[in-house]
């Protein structure tokens, strides 16, 4: 720790602080998740808030809680926050749903953003990929790739780990949020998507949500049926209340429900 209480930076930090620098004006890919929030403040810190421009794009596979956490972190980072829609169910790529549909989605997506950045004057996107990200799969990198997404994190040797830290010795109260994912990643690998089939996962998320469970994936199986993945601690406690959360996502109307006894697995839907 430098003298007078101020943390002392760390290597990445002065990493990252550099590349920033370098851009000068920069336009971030904003969900309002750990990830892109810590660029965010990172980047208004550096080069001020007239020099970045979050922009949040919702589809139909947003969670809504997602754009309302970002609106209330823009405004607490004093930074203007672009929103855009994009309805990328119109695409038929991305219906089908097969292993490249998050490509044909990102693809879309980005390219949306950075029509709208250039518009504002902003060459530079941003996005908070980290090196944690190489081990899943992930087409939609490969269409950031292609668009020209810059991905500062990964340049300056950012894992999530490091992502977490710099953002509590920030004092930014993102810094415990649970990772975040499209509702396309509920439904398995080749099961068509349909507004209505993403929404019922949110709407069951929300409720558990409602219940305590923080965090937690809701994965509609072929067949109707539900399969339920809680992280940690939440799993044993999910099995002592099995019947109150069956009780309460009966509004769901799903013909089955079942609590993954191995609990929350990233990238699960790609497997099936």
């Amino acid at each position: 720790m430098a003298s007078g209480g101020t943390l002392t930076p760390l290597p990445e930090e002065l990493a990252l602080s550099a590349f920033l620098k370098q851009k000068e004006r920069v336009a971030i890919a904003f969900s309002g998740g750990c990830d892109s929030t810590l660029l965010t403040a990172f980047a208004v810190r550096e080069l001020g808030a007239e020099n970045v421009l979050p922009i949040h794009l919702t589809t139909p596979m947003t969670i809504a809680k997602e754009t309302q956490t970002a609106r209330r972190t823009a405004a607490r980072l004093g930074v203007r926050c672009l929103e855009l829609e994009a309805d990328v169910l119109s695409l038929p790529e991305v219906v089908k749903n097969d292993k490249w549909r998050c490509y044909h989605c990102k693809k879309a997506i980005f390219s949306t953003i950075l029509k709208a950045a250039s518009g504002e004057d902003f060459r530079h996107l941003l996005d908070g990929a980290n090196l944690d990200d190489s081990g899943d799969w992930r087409p939609g990198a490969k269409a950031a790739d292609e668009l020209g997404v810059l991905h500062p994190f990964v340049e300056c040797g950012f894992g999530k780990r490091l992502i977490r830290l710099v953002s509590r010795r920030m004092g930014l109260s993102s810094w415990t949020m649970p990772a975040a994912a499209c509702l396309a990643s509920r439904i398995p690998t080749g099961t068509p998507l349909t507004e209505e089939l993403l929404r019922r996962c949110e709407e069951a998320e929300t409720i558990l949500a409602g219940l305590g469970f923080s965090g937690c994936r809701v994965r509609c199986l072929e067949g109707n049926r539900a399969s339920l993945e809680f992280r940690g601690p939440s799993l044993s406690r999910a099995f002592r209340l099995r019947q109150e959360i069956e009780n309460a996502l009966s509004v769901c109307c799903f013909a089955e429900i079942r609590i993954a006894p191995e609990g929350y697995r990233r990238g699960a839907m790609n497997k099936l």
